[in-house]
């Protein structure tokens, strides 16, 4: 009777090693959950969970996720409130449940405010632009968490005498084919409505980077500091730093056919500011890299240079610093930090 019940056993065992094999779990039942994001993330912000068995093969595709217990529908979970969370994949497998051994996570508040720009495409020229213009400073005076930049456009040879020597670049990449041409975080397509409601949206989302700035003046040297802090890790994202410069301050006529200032057209030595003179490390910046996108690193981006000879008067100027997700014309913006120069900003 024993010997019969040994050779019934030898089959079954083998069966259930098929089955695991199968399924991608090895022998040894071994299941491990990790984060890509890290164990210290925040509030609000989609965090990626992944499982794997022990012999390092993805199974996320095959197990259930639990937060605290709680059976989640997805591997990518959103934190509401501060705190320690365990997270655990189950799998079942021939009758049995596998869990993995918990993996901690800690939940904290954003350190960082998420900001929004606005790449304002507009020129001298153009009739309809001291519209958004007039919107772009009112809704600026609502929330400074606002940032405008006005890319002027040169229909030929000094057409504008503030037109930015890039701009084609970006009117293609972006398809702007109409002015203005108020462009939102650098997202294809998205043209802001003329409303501070139109930004909320954005103005709402949680990031879990911020920059800080800091620049000084040494006779015609301009240095330039650019701090990148992260607050999880980021290493599925390409992530590119870019750093502009804009001047206030400058006079030209400007053609108007709006009722904005006053209906006069054209509107005589008309003030234009946050005008875009220069990109210090080229429209889609340098590449942040893998060792610096973790939790709490920074990455520092130096400039110590001749001011750029485009700028009229650099005590007039702001730098605008932000970061994409991608180096090229389908990368989307970040976050965004502005700072006076001769000023410092810091994270915020």
């Amino acid at each position: 009777m024993n010997r019969f019940l040994l050779l019934l056993s030898i089959p079954v065992l083998i069966l259930g090693a098929c089955n695991k094999q199968e399924k991608g779990i090895d022998n040894e039942k071994i299941l491990e959950v990790y984060s890509p994001n890290g164990q210290d993330i925040i509030t609000d912000y989609p965090v990626i969970f992944k499982a794997k068995d022990g012999n390092g093969t993805d199974v996320t595709a095959q197990v259930s996720f639990l937060v605290n217990g709680q059976v989640q529908n997805t591997n990518t979970v959103q934190f509401a409130q501060t705190g320690t969370y365990q997270i655990t994949a189950q799998l079942d497998l021939d009758g049995q449940t596998i869990t993995s051994v918990p993996y901690q996570v800690n939940v904290q508040t954003p350190r960082h405010s998420t900001k929004v720009m606005i790449e304002d495409y507009t020129g001298t020229w153009c009739p309809n632009c001291p519209r958004v213009t007039y919107k772009l400073d009112e809704v600026v005076q609502q929330n400074d968490r606002i940032i405008p930049v006005a890319i002027h456009y040169s229909r030929w040879q000094g057409d504008d005498p503030f037109g930015f020597d890039n701009v084609n670049t970006l009117t293609q990449d972006f398809n702007i084919t109409a002015f203005p041409s108020p462009l939102v975080n650098r997202t294809q397509g998205f043209i802001w409505d003329e409303t501070l409601a139109g930004l909320q949206s954005e103005l709402n989302r949680t990031q879990a980077l911020g920059l800080a700035i800091q620049s000084q003046v040494n006779g015609n040297d301009l240095e330039i500091k650019v701090k990148v802090r992260f607050d999880l890790n980021m290493p599925d994202n390409d992530l590119n730093l870019v750093v502009y410069i804009t001047e206030n301050n400058l006079h030209a006529d400007q053609v108007n056919a709006t009722q904005y200032y006053g209906g006069q057209n054209p509107i005589p030595d008309f003030e234009q500011n946050h005008t875009l003179r220069t990109a210090l490390n080229g429209l889609y910046g340098i590449a942040i890299p893998e060792s610096d996108k973790k939790h709490d690193q920074i990455f520092t981006y130096i400039f110590n240079n001749a001011i750029p000879t485009q700028i009229t008067d650099i005590q007039n100027c702001e730098i605008v610093a932000f970061v994409i997700n991608g180096n090229d014309q389908q990368a989307t913006l970040v976050n965004v930090q502005k700072a006076a120069i001769g000023t410092v900003k810091d994270f915020d």
